[in-house]
């Protein structure tokens, strides 16, 4: 199929309904804009799920350890990737020491959770919710919201969200905000997972939330 366009600036007049070239600027490029919001399409086709862990939260462990608190896991043989989107992060209470907040990895996972996988043995999962609320297809990531034993995952990517030393008794901080918008990156593939957790083990307790989207291998 043959696009064609017009290399050149916007026009200054409306056009009427039919036929016309797109604008394509001077390196070729086509000149979009968004219609509705950027996942928009993606999530009216279903593919977009969300993650909630309990409101009461966990206190996140360092991404190293074999008892991980949160994560999500693309069983292998799902026939998907599972692409990240955001990760929302709630104080719950605590005091934490300074440092900050990581994602671990983990490959090799298999296609379950179970006693002797070479990956994950243990976890509390939780249904994800579709974000095409009117839509009924189920995700193929489990969400692993509490309680996981796996094997020492590695570091894949500090998020750059930090904590100084922060106690629940502090009345003095306003309100703050802790989320890592992902951009196509990284690929969750089959038989892989990836946890949200510290670059220390003495973070606050926190509840997180994760976004994704579940596109075809």
């Amino acid at each position: 199929m043959i696009i064609e366009g017009t290399v050149g600036s916007l026009p200054n007049e409306s056009v009427s309904d039919g036929d016309s070239k797109v604008i394509l600027g001077k390196s070729k490029e086509l000149i979009v804009s968004e219609l509705h919001g950027k996942y928009y399409t993606s999530a009216y086709n279903g593919r977009i799920f969300v993650g909630n862990q309990a409101a009461a939260g966990a206190v996140l462990p360092i991404y190293s350890g074999t008892t991980q608190q949160c994560g999500i896991f693309n069983p292998l043989g799902s026939g998907v990737n599972a692409v990240p989107i955001q990760l929302n992060i709630t104080y719950v209470d605590t005091t934490g020491a300074a440092g900050g907040l990581c994602l671990g990895y983990l490959k090799g996972c298999g296609g379950s959770i179970a006693t002797g996988s070479a990956g994950i043995t243990v976890a509390t999962t939780v249904t994800p919710i579709n974000l095409n609320l009117g839509g009924s297809g189920g995700s193929k990531i489990l969400f692993m919201s509490a309680a996981i034993t796996c094997a020492a995952p590695s570091m894949l990517m500090q998020l750059g969200i930090n904590q100084m030393v922060l106690t629940a008794a502090t009345t003095s901080l306003g309100q703050w905000e802790a989320q890592y918008k992902f951009d196509g990156y990284p690929i969750v593939y089959p038989g892989t997972a990836i946890f949200p957790a510290g670059n220390i083990a003495t973070l606050i307790k926190v509840a997180c939330t994760i976004i994704w989207e579940e596109s075809p291998v």
